[in-house]
């Protein structure tokens, strides 16, 4: 079985995600007996709101609003528009694109492109203009009710009680 095949038969599996599984050497193909088996396993894991909100939760709060709101950002792309967005523990400054790359290329060893750090940073920018649309209305209220839900179920500690 082919992946374009697979991605119709193991939805909600994705033809994006069976690529990566691919490139991360966790399945082959084309797909053997033991890969479809363990895609049919992923399928109904990921077709399980309860499982996908238990491996949610292992992310930090702003972590999950974003990924929530911007589900087709990866990790860099989520760490560019974080330079961008104010906490509540940092002093509010502006940083240029050239920061951010020389950022990026320290920490991630890559060379972005500028014009993509800028069309992120433009997202940023638009969040945070009270008068812009959804996309900020759908991250604050995901910050939200994410914090809410952090104060009400704290972390409970693993330190052994010897």
């Amino acid at each position: 079985m082919n992946l374009e095949e697979a991605s119709t038969k193991f939805r909600p599996v994705s033809l994006k995600a069976l690529r990566r599984l691919v490139n991360d050497g966790l399945i082959s193909v084309p797909l053997t007996e033991a890969d479809q088996h363990t895609l049919s396993f992923l399928c109904q894991i990921w077709s399980s709101e309860w499982y996908v909100a238990q491996m949610n939760m292992t992310f930090k709060p702003d972590k999950r609003a974003l990924m929530l709101a911007f589900p087709n950002f990866g990790k860099l792309e989520r760490y560019i528009l974080n330079s961008y967005l104010p906490d509540e523990f940092k002093k509010k400054s502006r940083v240029s694109i050239q920061e951010v790359s020389k950022r990026i290329r320290e920490y991630f060893h890559i060379d972005y492109p500028d014009f993509k750090i800028k069309r992120i940073r433009q997202i940023a920018y638009n969040m945070l203009r009270s008068t812009r649309g959804e996309t900020r209305k759908l991250f604050l209220a995901l910050s939200a009710l994410e914090r809410k839900s952090g104060k009400k179920h704290p972390e409970k500690s693993v330190k052994n009680s010897n």
